[in-house]
């Protein structure tokens, strides 16, 4: 009869090979939709979809960098490169900074949107233009670059996982870095910037009215909700389960702990890669605009007037 560890260790192979394919393939099709969407000629000039469509590519570089390798190693059992320190540190990386940046750029969005609604004309030709947005982009991909540099440099191999060798740094990380870059920056940049959209939206004199749609206050406050949802979703069992993991790295435990342990961490990993897959259906389900081009697909002709907010 089958002890403990062994079910758990089926279920654990299972979860990533049915649940982690669903998510990839539904994360990729979603993503590789946004990006066809956001270069269609309608989009190109919008400041705002610049983040979306970095936000998208950063999404599928994450899905298939961390995802799928989780998908071959604890679903299908195939090693592939873990037990190299040089694979450890550039996957680490790039799963790092592809992660941030693709959480980050939606909060460019909102503060793009926040500006573009502002009634100071001064302000909005200052932090809104084609001059600002592309190096916003690339200057937040070098920043999470900078701060991982550091956490590579102490990343070894053992055996089929990647650890840090230095104790500060892991702290550092866990306790600093994740909670606040996952979780609690980006939901206070959101809520912030979305309040503020609706509130310059609802006080803004009749002009600038004319040319900011008013469906756009609509827009965010649908949108809004189930972003949030998402990322507390993704980002609170992930921070939680890292915290725990850090704090109990020297404790001795027992090959039942383990397992549990294991399962529980599979659990929030999977859904830590919600943040990655679901805006392609947040807007499809909250904006009629954007779901009108996604029918429309193809026609060559198909257009859009509004652009989704983040």
């Amino acid at each position: 009869m089958a002890n403990l560890t062994d079910i758990i260790a089926f279920i654990v192979i299972w979860l990533n090979i049915i649940i982690g394919t669903l998510l990839l393939i539904f994360g990729l099709v979603g993503n590789c939709l946004n990006v066809y969407v956001f270069t269609r000629p309608t989009y190109r000039n919008a400041t705002a979809v610049r983040y979306l469509l970095a936000g998208s590519v950063a999404s599928c570089i994450q899905l298939i960098n961390t995802l799928l390798l989780r998908i071959l190693t604890d679903g299908f059992q195939v090693s592939i490169g873990q037990s190299n320190d040089r694979f450890c540190q550039s996957h680490n990386l790039i799963a790092f900074v592809a992660s941030l940046c693709a959480i980050t750029y939606p909060c460019w969005t909102s503060f793009d949107q926040f500006i573009s609604t502002s009634r100071n004309p001064i302000i909005r030709l200052q932090w809104n233009s084609k001059r600002f947005v592309n190096p916003a982009i690339f200057s937040t991909m070098i920043f999470w670059i900078i701060v991982y540099i550091p956490s590579c440099i102490f990343i070894r191999a053992l055996g089929s996982n990647c650890i840090y060798i230095n104790q500060i740094l892991s702290f550092i990380y866990s306790y600093g870095v994740i909670p606040i870059g996952y979780c609690i920056l980006p939901i206070i940049l959101l809520t912030y910037f979305n309040i503020g959209i609706v509130k310059n939206l609802r006080d803004a004199p009749v002009i600038i009215v004319s040319n900011i749609n008013k469906r756009m206050a609509r827009q965010v406050h649908r949108m809004l909700v189930p972003q949030l949802i998402i990322l507390i979703l993704s980002g609170l069992p992930f921070v939680s389960q890292t915290l725990y993991a850090t704090a109990t790295a020297s404790i001795v435990k027992g090959t039942d702990r383990l397992a549990i342990e294991n399962l529980i961490g599979q659990i929030t990993r999977l859904l830590f890669y919600l943040n990655y897959i679901s805006s392609f259906y947040i807007y499809v389900i909250t904006s009629n605009e954007f779901r009108r081009i996604i029918q429309n697909i193809p026609s060559r002709h198909a257009t859009i007037t509004v652009v989704p907010n983040v």
